[in-house]
């Protein structure tokens, strides 16, 4: 049975199986502190078609693997991904 299509707003940290469709609508590389041109996580500002927004993040030890799969403007499906909660914002979305 296909899994359904989670909104942004409808995600909860409880749940690490939770598939969603969504716009990258920025894009930005954070370079290690210690050395600029090593790349420490990809950070996205992502989009559901009912407009909510979250923050995501691809940490350095899956970088390589996703870093061609995420542009600008493109739309994506993320499945089985974790959320974790951000002070100061609705939510985090950590790509593992």
């Amino acid at each position: 049975m296909a899994q359904s299509i989670n909104m942004i707003n409808d995600l909860t940290p409880i749940n690490e199986n939770w598939k969603t469709k969504v716009r990258i609508i920025r894009l930005w590389e954070v370079p290690n502190y210690n050395n600029p041109n090593v790349v420490d996580s990809i950070e996205l500002v992502l989009v559901d078609e009912k407009g909510s927004r979250i923050q995501a993040s691809i940490r350095k030890t899956i970088v390589q693997r996703f870093s061609n799969m995420v542009k600008e403007g493109s739309c994506r499906i993320i499945a089985k991904f974790g959320l974790i909660s951000n002070i100061g914002y609705i939510g985090k979305l950590s790509i593992k």
